[in-house]
Order: structure tokens, then sequence, then C-alpha cells
């Protein structure tokens, strides 16, 4: 039996797991894409999830109540929404397929006006740990946006949702959740004709 290596880390104040040979769903959002009251609600259903077991069911229950709470808040479309602009979601496109130069792939994502969903599967031969990959992702693509769009101050709030995934199943309701994103946003008719949808 091959037991599988489990990792946790903190990055601020939210608990991260990776799991060896693991695949990721990850959400971004932008620094000023949630009210406070929201972030502060958010933070208290991470603080609950210091105390429980990564590959429990309690832990991915907690996940799941986490990632509906933010949803509903980021498909309202708050903040200044850089990402409409076409340079700001380019930028964060081009730097999720330059990720396989670090051999991660990025088969699926959506980049929506406040926030960007992915799948990241980083394969055997990546050394990177999940943390590098999301710095080199969020801080080429802060550096690129402000240089596109001007402004100053952080573009995305410091810490990210990540979720592994279990299995070939959640991966594929994972797919069939990112493409439908931009839809129930009412951004496109379908996935197909989103420009930032994967």
């Amino acid at each position: 039996m091959h037991l599988v290596r489990t990792t946790r880390f903190r990055r601020g104040k939210l608990p991260h797991w990776e799991v060896e040979g693991g695949r990721y769903f990850v959400t971004v959002r932008l620094a000023d894409s949630l009210p406070r009251e929201v972030v502060a609600r958010l933070q208290e259903v991470h603080r609950t999830l210091d105390d429980v077991t990564a590959k429990s069911e309690a832990f991915a229950a907690l996940q799941r109540q986490y990632f509906r709470l933010m949803e509903k808040y980021l498909d309202a479309g708050a903040g200044e929404c850089v990402l409409r602009n076409p340079s700001a979601a380019t930028a964060v496109k081009e730097e999720l397929h330059a990720l396989h130069e670090w051999e991660v792939e990025v088969p699926h994502f959506a980049i929506m006006p406040n926030h960007w969903h992915a799948l990241i599967a980083p394969s055997t031969g990546c050394s990177r740990p999940l943390g590098e990959i999301m710095k080199r992702v969020k801080g080429r693509t802060g550096k690129r946006i402000r240089d596109a769009i001007g402004g100053r101050g952080p573009v995305w709030q410091t810490e990210w949702f990540d979720r592994w995934v279990r299995d070939d199943h959640e991966w594929e309701s994972t797919i069939a959740y990112i493409r439908n994103n931009p839809v129930k946003a009412g951004l496109a008719a379908s996935w197909q004709e989103h420009p930032w949808t994967r």
C-alpha cells in the first residue's frame, strides 16, 4: 500500500493542504472583491478548519460552506472588477499557460471580472509546491495588471482558496462548475462564447 504524503502549510490566516500527486481547484480574487463583513465571516469558517482533519468529510463540508459564501458575493461583481479589462484578463490567461514551464498543467480556467478559477495539475516531475506556483502567478500577473491599467496597492487578495480534487468524478464536476461560472454570471450564453474560459 502506497501512503500519500500530505503537507499542511499556512499562508496568512488560512490553512492549506498539499497532497503528493494532487490536483487542485483554485480561486483567486481581487483585493477589493469582497466587503469587509464577508471577509470576517469567511475567516470564522476558516478558523474552524484548523481543528479538522484534511481528508475528512467535515473538512470538505467546511470548504464547501466557505466556497459557497465566497462565490455568492464574488458573482455579485463587487469592487472595481479590473479583470473586465482585456489586458488584465490576458495577463492572467498567459501566466496560467506559462506554468507549463514548471511542468504544471492548467487545462481549465475561467477569468471573471473580480476573480478567477483554475484547475491546476502539477506533473510528477514538478518539484514546486502549490504555494510557490501561486506566488508566481499572482506576482507576475499583479505586476502586469498594474503596468496595463495603472493604480496603486495590491491587485490580489493575499489568500487564495484551494481544494484538493480527490477523484475523477470531482474533477469532472469542477470542470462543469468552472465552465458554467461565466454563464451563471450572465457574461456569456455558453462557456465557449466567453473568451476567458477554457
